[in-house]
């Protein structure tokens, strides 16, 4: 905590040239999500219920966090330039049931894609292998991912 109260105003500079940083495309994509439920709450007339409180209160915190001067626009970028891999509805059920051989036969069958990293749909919101294994507590699976490179740092939003 700094004693001249430059705290929140040095936060979100970048320590050597002092230029503004910009939020990242995840904190991005949550402050247009919270948006996106304040707004649809407001059109089903639900202004007085718990579920919008609780939105308005994460939409002011993700405000807070991206800063009253963004300009809307620029985002980080993320370093990973590979596309995605999206696994099959069937593998994604296999996976969250700890069916070893289906996945282990699903990513063998093409090794040139990075199917240890592969998400789920879009319709079920882009989950990563690794995170459907650890919700099922399949340890040996997760193992299994790992060991072929699954990313344990990967978000579930596009």
């Amino acid at each position: 905590r700094s004693r001249y109260g430059v705290e929140q105003e040095m936060r979100r500079k970048c320590p050597i040239c002092r230029a503004r940083i910009p939020p990242s495309k995840e904190m991005v994509t949550s402050l247009h999500s919270y948006r996106a439920q304040k707004q649809k709450l407001e059109d089903h007339n639900e202004t007085s219920s718990e579920r919008y409180h609780r939105v308005c209160y994460l939409l002011e915190n993700a405000e807070a966090e991206v800063g009253a001067d963004w300009d809307g626009v620029t985002a980080l970028e993320d370093k990973n330039d590979k596309q995605t891999v999206v696994m099959p509805d069937y593998i994604a059920r296999a996976v969250g049931t700890g069916d070893i051989k289906s996945v282990l036969r699903w990513i063998n069958a093409n090794r040139a894609e990075d199917r240890a990293n592969a998400k789920t749909s879009v319709i079920t919101t882009c989950v990563p292998a690794l995170f459907l294994a650890a919700g099922g507590d399949h340890m040996a699976l997760m193992t299994i991912l790992l060991q072929l490179g699954a990313d344990v740092d990967c978000r579930n939003s596009t």
